[in-house]
C-alpha cells in the first residue's frame, strides 16, 4: 500500500525564550474558533488554549522560534484535547506540528467526544477508543484515527461491589451489577477482562444502565450484535449509585466511583473494590493479554485528512517527541518534575514486565491491545466481525513513523 500519511520521523527543538503573545493575537484566535464551531467569545475564557503556531499558555506567552515559524501557508484547524502533561509541550508551543497552525480547546471530556462524533464541530479530537473503532467497523469513514493513546488505564479498580453480597470474581454470575453505558471504554474493557481471566460471560450478569448519581444517562452507541442472551435494562428514575446503595444492585462499573463509594473503601465499608489488590490483578492480565488498556485515542475528520494527507504523520511526531521528552523528564534527577518520591524508581520497576517502553505509540506496538480492544467490541456485540488494528488505522499501513 502507498504511503498516504508521509514519511518517518522528525525532530522538533526546544526554544525556551519566549516572548508576550499581544491581546489582539488572542482576540482574533477566539474569532477564528468562534467562526470554526460556533462557540460564544465568553465560553473561550477558560478553555481557549492561544496556541498561534502553538502558544505557551502559562501567562499568555509564546515561543520566539514558534513565532517565527509562523506562515500564511500553515494548516489552520481545531484540535480538542484534555490537559495531559505527556502532551502539554504540544499544546503549550514548545513543540510544534509542522506547518501547522493549530488551535486547542479543552472541553469536559463527554461534551468534546458527543460534539465531535456527532457533528464534527471541530478538526481533531481526543475521542473514545471504543467510539471510533465501532464506527470504522460500521463503514463510517468520515473520522481517521492517529495512533496516539491519551488515557490508558486498567479497569479492574473499576469494579466495586457490595461485600455482603460478592467476595470474589466468580460471586459476580447471577448478579445485577449497573453500568454507565454498554459502550463505555472502562465497562468495555472490566467485561471483557472478566472473559479472559474468570471466564464470565456477559450473559451470566444482568446490567443496569444509567447515569451514576444523577438518573436518565442515555446509551450513546447501540449494541446493535448484542448476544440475544445478555440482558441490559436502561434505568431512567435513578442513578446506579443510588441503586447500589439500596440494594437493587450488587455492584457497579464506574470509571470515576461518587464520593460515596469512594469513602466506604477507604473505610472499609460495605462496598469495595472487588479485588483487594488490584494492582497485582492488573500486571497477570498484562502478562497474559500484553494489553494497556487503551481508553482514549486521536482522530481527525476525513476532511481535514484530505486537505492534508501528511498532518496525521506531523500530528503524530509532535505528540511523539513530547511523550518521549516527557519520559526523559521523569528520569531527570537534577530536579523532580512529578512531586512524588521514588517516582523513576518505580518505572524503572515496570521494565522487566512491560519492556522498555511503558506507553508506545503507533500501530505495531499496539497491536495487542488494540486488537484484543477490538475483540472485545465483537464479543460484546458492538461490532458485527472481528477486525485487525489495520482496519480501524487503514491509513497508517506501512507509514514509518
Amino acid at each position: 500500500m502507498s504511503n498516504p500519511i508521509g514519511p518517518g520521523p522528525a525532530s522538533a527543538r526546544q526554544d525556551e525564550q519566549t516572548v508576550e503573545l499581544a491581546g489582539p493575537e488572542i482576540e482574533a484566535r477566539r474569532h477564528f474558533l468562534q467562526d470554526m464551531v460556533g462557540l460564544p467569545a465568553a465560553a473561550l475564557a477558560l478553555n481557549l488554549l492561544p496556541t498561534s503556531a502553538n502558544a505557551q499558555v502559562k501567562g499568555g506567552l509564546a515561543t520566539r522560534e514558534a513565532q517565527a515559524r509562523r506562515s500564511p501557508g500553515d494548516l489552520r484547524f481545531v484540535f480538542s484535547l484534555s490537559s495531559y502533561d505527556h502532551m502539554q509541550a504540544v499544546t503549550d508551543g514548545r513543540i510544534p506540528i509542522k506547518r501547522a497552525d493549530p488551535l486547542f480547546i479543552r472541553l469536559p471530556i463527554p461534551e468534546a467526544f458527543r460534539r465531535f462524533l456527532a457533528s464534527r464541530d471541530w478538526d481533531v479530537a481526543e475521542v473514545g477508543f471504543s467510539q471510533y473503532a465501532t464506527l470504522r467497523a460500521s463503514g463510517d469513514d468520515n473520522y481517521v484515527g492517529i495512533p496516539v493513546f491519551t488515557s490508558r488505564l486498567f479497569r479492574h479498580s473499576a469494579i466495586f461491589v457490595r461485600s455482603d453480597r460478592i467476595k470474589r470474581p466468580d460471586d459476580l454470575r447471577g448478579r445485577r451489577i449497573g453500568i454507565v453505558g454498554w459502550a463505555n471504554s472502562a465497562g468495555l474493557w472490566a467485561r471483557g477482562m472478566l472473559r479472559d481471566m474468570y471466564n464470565i460471560q456477559p450473559h451470566e450478569i444482568t446490567w443496569y444502565q444509567g447515569g451514576v448519581e444523577r438518573p436518565g444517562r442515555p446509551e450513546n452507541v447501540p449494541a446493535k450484535f448484542l448476544d440475544p442472551r445478555v440482558r441490559v435494562v436502561p434505568v431512567a428514575d435513578r442513578g446506579i449509585e443510588e441503586m447500589l446503595w439500596s440494594g437493587d444492585l450488587d455492584g457497579i462499573i464506574v470509571p470515576s466511583p461518587p464520593a460515596s463509594v469512594e469513602g466506604s473503601v477507604t473505610s472499609g465499608g460495605l462496598v469495595r473494590r472487588l479485588f483487594d489488590d488490584a494492582r497485582e490483578e492488573e500486571r497477570r492480565y498484562f502478562a497474559k493479554t500484553r494489553c494497556l488498556p487503551a481508553m482514549h485515542t486521536i482522530v481527525m475528520t476525513r476532511d481535514l485528512y484530505e486537505r492534508d494527507r501528511d498532518i496525521g504523520r506531523r500530528i503524530y511526531e509532535a505528540l511523539e517527541l513530547a511523550r518521549r521528552r516527557y519520559f526523559a523528564s521523569l528520569a531527570d534527577t537534577a530536579a523532580s518534575v512529578v512531586p512524588v518520591p521514588w517516582v523513576e524508581e518505580y518505572i524503572d520497576s515496570l521494565h522487566p514486565l512491560m519492556g522498555a517502553d511503558v506507553w508506545p505509540y503507533g500501530v505495531e506496538p499496539n497491536r495487542p491491545t488494540i486488537e484484543t480492544g477490538l475483540r472485545y467490541l465483537h464479543e460484546q456485540g458492538l461490532i458485527d466481525r472481528r477486525l485487525r488494528a489495520d482496519d480501524v488505522y487503514p491509513e497508517w499501513e506501512g507509514v514509518n513513523v
